[in-house]
C-alpha cells in the first residue's frame, strides 16, 4: 500500500495558494513567494534521509541548470529538516537553491504527507500539481512547459 501511495500522482484542481510564504534561505538568501508571482514555481520538499529524494537530485540538478536562464521558471528545493543540511547540500551537489520553513507557511502549500513531494504553481499563484514520489526531467519539463 505505501508503495502505491508512495509512487502516486496527486493532482489537484487549481487551487490559488497563499504567495504569502516565507522560506529560510539555506545556499541562498531568504525569500517570499509574493516575489516569484508572475513565474511557473516548482517546489520540490524534500527529507535529507529520504532515499528516494536523493535519488531524485540528479534530475533535479538538470532540471535546475535547463531553466536557470529563464526569467519565468524558478526551481527551489524546500527541506523539511535541517540538521546537517549544508553538508547533505555539497554532499550531493546541489545546485539549486534550497530552504526551509516554518510549519505555518507549509500548510498554506496543503502540507505534506510523503516525500519528496513536488508541487508545481502557476504564474497566478495557483497550485495546479502535486507529485508524490520519484519524478524525472522529462516529466517535470514536460509539466513546467505546459504552464510556459
Amino acid at each position: 500500500m505505501f508503495f502505491i501511495l508512495f509512487f502516486a500522482i496527486v493532482s489537484c484542481s487549481p487551487k490559488n495558494t497563499s504567495m504569502d510564504i516565507n522560506l529560510h534561505g539555506v545556499n541562498t538568501g531568504n525569500i517570499n513567494l509574493l516575489s516569484l508571482k508572475g513565474k511557473v514555481i516548482l517546489i520540490n520538499i524534500f527529507q535529507t534521509d529520504c532515499p528516494v529524494c536523493q535519488e531524485e537530485i540528479p534530475s533535479l540538478n538538470k532540471l535546475y541548470n535547463y531553466y536557470k536562464n529563464n526569467k519565468n521558471v524558478k526551481i527551489i528545493g524546500i527541506s523539511l529538516n535541517s540538521d546537517g543540511l549544508n553538508s547533505f547540500i555539497d554532499y550531493y551537489g546541489i545546485r539549486y537553491p534550497v530552504y526551509t520553513i516554518n510549519q505555518s507557511d507549509l500548510s498554506k502549500l496543503g502540507g505534506v504527507a510523503y516525500t519528496p513531494t513536488t508541487i508545481l504553481i502557476d504564474k497566478n499563484g495557483n497550485i495546479i500539481e502535486r507529485f508524490v514520489g520519484f519524478r524525472d526531467f522529462y516529466f517535470l519539463s514536460t509539466n513546467i512547459n505546459i504552464l510556459l
